[in-house]
C-alpha cells in the first residue's frame, strides 16, 4: 500500500453496543489498508459505548467520534456518519461484527469502474462461534448484474459488506427512515451505475437476539421484514420516487400488477406478467428446485385467493 492511495472512510453507527465494541473496534483498527478514516456516530448510547469510543479515539488520530444530540435511529445515523466522511470511498460498519484484517485492501483493488463492490459474509452468534459454517451467499442468491429489478423484492448487499463510491452519495441521500439505508443503497446503485460482488468472506456477521437485522430469521419481532413477504408494495412505491432515467416505466408496470395482486384481482393477466418476471423478480430469493415448482408458484400466485 502507498501514500497514493484513495483515503477510505469507515462509517460506524452504535448504539449501546459496549458488549461487542471493542473486537469490532480492534478490527477496523488493524485493517491492512491504508490511508484510513474511522467516522462513528453514537446515537445517545446509555452504556459505556460512548467512552469506549473516546479511549480509542485517544490514541488513534484517524478515529473521529461524534455524538447525536437526540436518537436519531439506525438509518437516519447511518445518513448523518455517511455525510461525515471525507474518503473517496466509504464503507459502512455495523458495531458488532469482526472485519477480517484485509477486508478494505482487497475490496479497494477491485472496485476500479464500480459504483458499488460486496462480498460474502460468515455468520457468528454472540460468542464469536461460527453458526454451522452458514454464510450469506447460502440464504441469498448474488447478484452481479445490471439491473435493479431483483432489489425491488429483496436484497443481498447488506450494509457491512458493501464499500461504494462516494459519488454515490448525491443520488442516494437523503434516507427514508421507513426503509433499509443498504437496500436502497444497492437499488441507487444498481440504477445509476453497475456493483460487482466478490465471493471472499471478508466479515463475521454476527446474529443475536438485540440486533437490527436478522439475516437467519432467528428473530420473532424485526423492524422491517418485506423477505418474508412476497413483496412489499411499500418498498416499490418508494423505489417510484426516485428520479429514475434507467427503466421506470417497467417498475411501474410492476408495481400496478403487484398492486392489483394485492388488491384481489386474479386471471391469467397475473399469471403470464409472472411468468415473464418471476425469474429476475424473485432471482435472490427463490429456492425452487425445478421448473415444475416455480409455475406452480406462479400459479399460486396468479390464481389463489
Amino acid at each position: 500500500m502507498t501514500s497514493a492511495e484513495p483515503l477510505i472512510s469507515i462509517a460506524l453507527c452504535t448504539f449501546n453496543g459496549a458488549l461487542h465494541l471493542k473486537k469490532q473496534m480492534e478490527s477496523l483498527i488493524n485493517q491492512s489498508y491504508r490511508p484510513l478514516e474511522i467516522i462513528v456516530v453514537d446515537d445517545r448510547s446509555t452504556d459505556d459505548t460512548l467512552s469506549i469510543l473516546q479511549e480509542y479515539a485517544k490514541t488513534h488520530n484517524f478515529i473521529h467520534v461524534f455524538e447525536n444530540q437526540i436518537n436519531l435511529g439506525f438509518v437516519k445515523n447511518f445518513e448523518k456518519a455517511l455525510t461525515l466522511c471525507t474518503g473517496q470511498y466509504i464503507a459502512m460498519s455495523d458495531q458488532d461484527d469482526i472485519w477480517m484484517e484485509d477486508k478494505l485492501e482487497i475490496m479497494s483493488r477491485h472496485i476500479g469502474n464500480y459504483d458499488l463492490v460486496y462480498h460474502d459474509s460468515a455468520f457468528i452468534d454472540e460468542y464469536d462461534q461460527l453458526i454451522g459454517n452458514r454464510k450469506m451467499s447460502d440464504h441469498y442468491h448474488v447478484y452481479d448484474g445490471e439491473s435493479n429489478l431483483p432489489f425491488l423484492m429483496a436484497n443481498c448487499i447488506a450494509g457491512h459488506a458493501m464499500l461504494i463510491k462516494k459519488d454515490l452519495l448525491q443520488f442516494a441521500l437523503p434516507f427514508n427512515k421507513a426503509f433499509y439505508h443498504d437496500w436502497w443503497i444497492a437499488f441507487v446503485a444498481l440504477t445509476v451505475g453497475k456493483i460487482k460482488v466478490l465471493p471472499d468472506v471478508l466479515v463475521r456477521y454476527r446474529q443475536h437476539a438485540d440486533g437490527i437485522t436478522d439475516s437467519l430469521d432467528r428473530q420473532s419481532n424485526k423492524v422491517v421484514n418485506p423477505k418474508t413477504e412476497l413483496y412489499d408494495l411499500r418498498w416499490i412505491a418508494h423505489c417510484l420516487t426516485f428520479d429514475n432515467k434507467k427503466n421506470p416505466e417497467e417498475i411501474t408496470y410492476i408495481y400496478k400488477n403487484l398492486k392489483a395482486h394485492q388488491d384481489g384481482k386474479r386471471g391469467f393477466g397475473l399469471f403470464f406478467f409472472m411468468l415473464k418476471y418471476y425469474n429476475i423478480l424473485f432471482y435472490l430469493t427463490a429456492k425452487d428446485k425445478s421448473q415444475l415448482s416455480r409455475l406452480n408458484r406462479i400459479r399460486k400466485f396468479a390464481f389463489k385467493q
